[in-house]
């Protein structure tokens, strides 16, 4: 049944207008995507949602088919009828067609997940990756797909400002420095970018910080069309598993290979 504002009342209540509702259920399907199982005490706090209102949308998901409720409280699962929301969307972005398949093939070869992302605007946008195929990825890292990540703080942005040219280099900076949120520490960090450039490329890949919430790190590379940075793809590894040598060591010569075949088969079919 519906009150007049059209909001469905009864045994599926929901309060507030459509919209909210709607963005509502979204959040918890998107949550439901970072966890293999959800209590409504996690998706309570990842959406920031009450856990009255978590527990009204499942179970409206749940009849819906979208979402499954495990026996013995076990938690929550995404269903099958979650396939249908992407049946029809088609990437027009050659470089992800392209990224893709070899990203995954990758990681079912290390287990290890890769992103690839590219440049939005001062950040970089995650556009394909493989955390859900790895055994590996954190829940912090699951909680990124998608998501614009800091150039600054991120092993894709160094990445970025590492081996794009000097002149679109200036520009970044010059946009980064003018950004209104910008604290003490991204100030300095404007600052040593100099000296880190030369590293980044010295190295051939960068490297993100470490993070006091996050146990993986980033060790990223460029995927380059002559002095262009198309895209540039992080291979996410555990700290406590290989030092950053010991990845290097391990994948770079491979994550090379494939940022070179991503690039020149984006040249191919431009």
């Amino acid at each position: 049944m519906a009150n007049r504002k059209g909001n469905i009342v009864g045994d599926g209540r929901t309060e507030g207008p459509p919209r909210e509702v709607l963005l509502r259920g979204l959040s918890i399907l998107e949550n439901l995507n970072h966890r293999a199982v959800s209590s409504v005490e996690q998706l309570a706090g990842s959406t920031g949602l009450p856990k009255a209102t978590v527990v009204r949308m499942l179970n409206m998901l749940v009849s819906a088919g979208y979402v499954q409720r495990l026996p013995y409280r076990r938690g929550y699962v995404l269903d099958e009828s979650v396939l249908t929301l992407s049946s029809g969307y088609r990437s027009h972005d050659l470089i992800v067609q392209i990224a893709k398949p070899l990203l995954s093939a990758f990681t079912a070869r290390t287990r290890w997940p890769l992103s690839l992302a590219t440049l939005d605007r001062t950040m970089m946008r995650v556009r394909v990756g493989t955390l859900q195929e790895s055994p590996f990825a954190t829940e912090t890292d699951m909680s990124r797909l998608a998501r614009r990540l800091p150039m600054l703080s991120s092993a894709l942005g160094l990445a970025y400002l590492g081996f794009c040219p000097d002149d679109e280099r200036e520009t970044l900076v010059t946009q980064l420095s003018a950004l209104k949120r910008r604290t003490d520490a991204h100030m300095a960090a404007i600052r040593s970018l100099p000296g880190l450039v030369a590293r980044i490329r010295a190295a051939g890949y960068a490297v993100s910080p470490p993070e006091a919430d996050n146990a993986a790190v980033g060790l990223a590379v460029p995927v380059l069309q002559g002095n262009r940075v198309l895209a540039c793809i992080s291979l996410r590894y555990l700290a406590r598993a290989m030092t950053v040598s010991e990845a290097a060591s391990r994948h770079l010569e491979a994550l090379h290979t494939m940022a070179g075949a991503i690039a020149e088969a984006s040249f191919r079919n431009r």
